[in-house]
């Protein structure tokens, strides 16, 4: 499963369109994971460790897979001091396929099933205190040098696990927002059942 964000600051959102089936047609599954292919992004400001407020990109980048009916994540988190993004703290990446398997009872969504194949930590400050507020100190982090930390070392500001990441993808009927299930919930115990309110803009 992948950590969807830098919970210490904030957590992110998701969404997906069905697609018609005819006897020539792909099938649902399959025409919604070559719609939901593109790059979506989000910048939300939130609560700094330290009490001030700090600024967070996410970009979900979705790929073509040679898989049937799979879309391939690249999750990344990037948190900034300052609003025009400029004064980077640290980046977070995780890559993996994600199936999609079947329409979801949530309207417009569809169900997927998605792998961490890996994650990925880089800083851009050093500060002992900052890494201990965002409890990454123990990740022996070095500025500028991805670090795996597919061992844990960033839990629960990052939290990986081995599990099946069962999810819901949608977009807006226009293609234009990108939206997830709900992250609040324990998606290696049961698939979500709600969306988060707000979505990702898709990158022109």
């Amino acid at each position: 499963m992948k950590s969807r964000g830098l919970y210490v600051f904030a957590t992110v959102a998701s969404v997906a369109i069905i697609g018609c089936s005819t006897d020539t047609d792909p099938t649902p599954e399959a025409a919604h994971a070559e719609r939901l292919i593109g790059t979506y992004e989000r910048v939300s400001p939130v609560p700094a460790p330290d009490g001030s407020t700090a600024y967070l990109l996410q970009t979900v980048e979705l790929e073509g897979s040679t898989s049937p009916n799979t879309v391939t994540q690249r999750l990344t988190t990037e948190a900034f001091f300052d609003e025009g993004l400029t004064q980077q703290v640290l980046a977070y990446e995780s890559v993996g396929p994600c199936e999609v398997m079947r329409p979801s009872s949530i309207p417009g969504g569809f169900e997927v099933d998605c792998t961490n194949d890996s994650s990925t930590l880089t800083v851009f400050e050093t500060d002992p205190g900052l890494l201990q507020g965002l409890g990454i100190d123990d990740c022996d982090l070095a500025a500028g040098v991805p670090k795996d930390v597919s061992n844990g070392c960033a839990a629960p500001t990052f939290q990986v696990s081995a599990c099946v990441d069962m999810d819901v993808f949608a977009l807006s009927e226009d293609g234009k927002e990108f939206l997830w299930g709900d992250q609040t919930q324990d998606r290696c115990v049961r698939r979500t059942t709600d969306l988060e309110p707000a979505g990702f803009d898709r990158v022109p």
